[in-house]
């Protein structure tokens, strides 16, 4: 009785379709491959994309052949021509260099230099400002100047032409707020504030594009090991310090260690970008007005100091976006609500395309009612549902297209961050739209801004898997 009683509750959205209809979007499904999503992907990370980085001809060269690809299926344009141009900057970096000079353990001893190597210990940032500082490094908490929180990281420390190192993150104290302080261009902009001479952030050791050009301070993104050897000389343990200072407990001291940091480049400050946006309309007179995002980042962090391919971050999510549009457009009976494709530019530079959609949203359609964002989908075999948990409506219908089809056999929900999102769902969730961002699991997020994030790493199958999902359950919710 419980496996039949099951069984019906799976069909219900399905009888509610007339026969033809199911049949169309069966049909649909089942021809979604992954060789022609794998493509998509391939085109947009080869080696002349050069990493797709917004403000760069290579980007703009991506958004006008994905907007050719919608004009061809026949999508609507949202914006002018499809593109809703927005204004940033970025950074060229032509070439890096960061070593760390311990000082002698013996009185008659010699300082010991260790030179990092990119990617390895430490990576340069997309937003670094550009020349030369060799300095004692000053460990200054998390970068913080609270005065109504009691809590300044740069007390009674001079960090004066200093190199000073900070780690991400912010304290988490009970009654106390400190989510303004959160965000790393706050932090990047409080150090130059301070004259520092150089910065290096505590993080990973990966190219980072989430701040803001600080002009004359050069910086490096670095790991745990870096901040080992930056923090030993004294005795302290770079564990126990994240812990102390998350608990709530300032902690700000001068290293003893030097650091060395070179970064040369060029710094663009007013380039021009897009969005690219198309959309099928909804059947509904009415509920037409409504409208589904299906949303990913075109965009990638270049080809500086290396090329960055790209191809799990993020041409994967941009191709399952792309073969949703594709897919829908095949439908000879539209869903009752609208369907809008977006995909973003800047994401890596601090999802600045997607805030510059959210702030400027379209006449028509005129309602969101779910932004479903897709990032990193290539690489794995399984996916997590970031809100799936949060907002359930919409994660109902995938989990019985995938009961109906057995097309996943490892699908989960989590909940969505409200604030501090790392994706473009981040500015619909803080604007009261619901979201989710699809993450595949399995992958361990090999390359990641690195080199070696390329079509060899890319698993075609789970593409597929997306976009049959999505393709399913998004007619299903636009059409209830």
């Amino acid at each position: 009785m419980k496996s039949r009683s099951v069984f019906l509750h799976l069909l219900i959205p399905f009888l509610m379709l007339q026969p033809a209809q199911a049949d169309e979007l069966e049909t649909i499904m089942k021809s979604i491959k992954a060789a022609a999503i794998f493509e998509l992907n391939t085109y947009l990370s080869a080696p002349e994309m050069r990493g797709r980085l917004s403000g760069t001809e290579e980007y703009n060269r991506a958004a006008q052949w994905a907007k050719a690809k919608f004009k061809e299926w026949g999508l609507a344009p949202v914006y002018d021509d499809f593109l809703q141009p927005f204004e940033l900057s970025y950074n060229e970096t032509h070439d890096s260099a960061f070593s760390l000079i311990l000082p002698a353990k013996e009185k008659e001893g010699k300082p010991e230099t260790l030179e990092m190597e990119m990617y390895k210990d430490y990576c340069p940032t997309l937003y670094s400002g550009f020349g030369e500082v060799e300095e004692e490094v000053v460990f200054a908490g998390f970068g913080i100047t609270a005065a109504e929180l009691d809590w300044d990281d740069y007390k009674d420390v001079d960090v004066k032409g200093k190199v000073v190192a900070i780690l991400d993150g912010m304290p988490q104290v009970e009654g106390k707020d400190f989510s303004k302080y959160y965000p790393r261009p706050y932090k990047l902009q409080n150090a130059k504030e301070h004259e520092a001479g150089g910065l290096i952030i505590i993080n990973r050791a990966v190219i980072s594009g989430y701040g803001t050009y600080q002009e004359g301070l050069p910086m490096v993104m670095v790991g745990d090991k870096v901040a080992k050897a930056l923090l030993e000389h004294k005795g302290f343990d770079i564990q126990t310090m994240k812990a102390l200072l998350r608990d709530g407990n300032p902690l700000s001291v001068a290293t003893g260690v030097r650091a060395k940091i070179n970064v040369t480049g060029v710094h663009h400050a007013n380039a021009t970008t897009s969005n690219m946006v198309g959309m099928i309309e909804g059947s509904d007179p009415t509920l037409k007005e409504e409208y589904i995002v299906f949303g990913a980042h075109l965009d990638g962090v270049g080809p500086w100091p290396r090329l960055h391919p790209g191809a799990s971050d993020n041409a994967s999510g941009s191709a399952v976006v792309m073969k949703l549009a594709h897919a829908f457009s095949q439908l000879k009976k539209r869903p009752k609500r609208s369907i809008v494709f977006a995909l973003f530019g800047g994401e890596e530079l601090g999802l600045l395309g997607s805030r510059h959609m959210v702030a400027n949203l379209p006449d028509f359609p005129s309602k969101p009612v779910h932004m479903l964002n897709h990032d990193m989908n290539g690489v794995g075999r399984g996916l997590r549902i970031a809100g799936g948990k949060t907002y359930p409506d919409f994660y109902a219908f995938i989990t019985k297209v995938n009961e109906k089809y057995s097309i996943n056999d490892s699908v989960s929900a989590g909940e969505i961050s409200q604030r501090f999102g790392n994706s473009d769902y981040a500015p619909f969730v803080e604007n009261g739209i619901p979201a989710y961002s699809t993450w595949v699991t399995g992958g361990g997020g090999y390359g990641t801004h690195t080199e070696g994030d390329s079509i060899y790493v890319i698993t075609p199958k789970i593409m597929e898997d997306i976009v049959r999902l999505y393709f399913m359950a998004g007619y299903l919710y636009a059409n209830k």
